[in-house]
């Protein structure tokens, strides 16, 4: 791809910072940015910073990044969130005004706290994805957000839902709603598969033993409950939890003899645990967030061919089979289900399986998807704009 090959350029509009977690945006851009030049605007805590490991994997995923700094919020200091509206909003009016912003025919975003960019997205493509149903993260109905949803749902050009709540919910405002779920990147998690294992590695002293694995965000969506009465049945079995967890949650684990709290990893160096485990969970809550739950960790754990125990979530309950993802919601039969997944681990033909539906929900057949839409609903133009292979 040369530079000579990208006639249209995008920009990128965070919800949360550019640095955190390594997630769906993420692995669009790898793919968006072969096609675009790519402008991120970015709502960042404070000065730059290195987060979990991320800063270096998310800065080279886009060509620029431009910084809005804010300030670290919390309950003891409701002004701030107040402070912060105003440092957005000044910070912005120069940000939405620059070469890379003003240049940009496509604008994707998942950004609904504060949506005064609308306002600069006059002529341009506007793209909305859809990630989560940002009004159930909260007990209490933030109407601001919904109203600035609904907004946004409204005006956008295509909207990516990633389930099917989501895309039910958003297609009555917008009939350019499309189903697009999470993924997987099949050739990295399929390493786990190859890995070779050495003492240095933090869980080689566990490879005896069987391991559950999560990997992600231990927030309230997660059922930490679950886990720790879990593992206090089965004491045979290794928990190892990886991912940035709040602190009111950590001391209900911590402690527990067979979980092993890794904190948060750099999304690079997943193989060398998730190669460890012998099946991936997924403890959430049964929720109204949840409902609308399409979980990356699904396919990522299929992908590294290894079975799964979740939640009965809407979006899990379609890959329910033995071997492949196991449902259960109480630690009695969470345990069970464990038992019977390790026990299944190893089986060349329901790894065959999991691996095939991975491949099917791949990070690249999802970005195709985006693209053909974008190149139909964009218009003619477009497919210049693409490889000259």
């Amino acid at each position: 791809m040369t530079e000579q090959a990208r006639k249209h350029s995008l920009s990128i509009v965070t919800y949360g910072g550019w640095f955190n977690t390594f997630q769906r945006p993420h692995h669009f851009a790898r793919y968006l940015t072969n096609r675009f030049n790519t402008n991120v605007v970015n709502n960042i805590v404070g000065v730059p910073f290195r987060g979990y490991g991320y800063m270096a994997e998310q800065k080279h995923l886009v060509d620029k990044i431009s910084n809005i700094y804010i300030l670290k919020e919390g309950d003891r200091f409701p002004l701030i969130k107040s402070i912060n509206n105003i440092l957005i909003r000044l910070q912005s009016h120069f940000k939405y005004r620059m070469r890379e912003f003003r240049n940009s025919e496509i604008v994707y975003t998942w950004h609904i706290e504060d949506i005064n960019y609308l306002k600069h997205c006059k002529g341009k493509f506007l793209i909305y994805d859809a990630m989560d149903d940002w009004a159930a993260f909260s007990d209490k109905i933030d109407q601001k957000l919904i109203d600035n949803e609904n907004e946004l749902v409204a005006r956008a050009d295509m909207v990516l839902a990633v389930s099917r709540k989501l895309y039910e919910k958003h297609r009555l405002l917008n009939k350019n709603t499309y189903l697009v779920p999470n993924g997987v990147d099949t050739n990295f998690f399929g390493k786990a598969l190859t890995f070779r294992k050495e003492e240095g590695d933090l869980l080689y002293g566990f490879k005896d033993r069987p391991i559950a694995g999560y990997v992600g965000g231990i927030h309230d969506w997660v059922d930490v409950d679950l886990i720790v009465e879990t593992a206090k049945l089965r004491k045979d079995t290794v928990f190892v939890l990886i991912g940035p967890a709040l602190r009111t949650l950590k001391p209900k684990f911590e402690g527990v003899e067979n979980i092993v709290y890794l904190g948060p990893k750099p999304y690079s160096e997943l193989i060398r645990y998730v190669s460890y485990f012998d099946v991936g969970i997924i403890p959430f809550k049964l929720n109204l967030l949840n409902e609308s739950t399409n979980p990356i960790k699904l396919y990522e754990y299929l992908g590294a061919g290894l079975p799964v125990v979740s939640t009965g979530m809407r979006e899990v309950m379609q890959y329910a089979a033995d071997g492949i993802v196991a449902i259960a919601d109480d630690p009695a039969t969470f345990s069970a289900k464990i038992a019977e997944a390790i026990a299944l681990a190893d089986n060349p033909l329901m790894i065959k399986e999991r691996l095939k539906i991975a491949e099917q929900n791949s990070w690249e057949s999802r970005a195709e998807l985006v693209l053909g839409l974008i190149e139909t609903k964009f218009g003619a133009g477009f497919a210049d704009a693409g490889s000259n292979e």
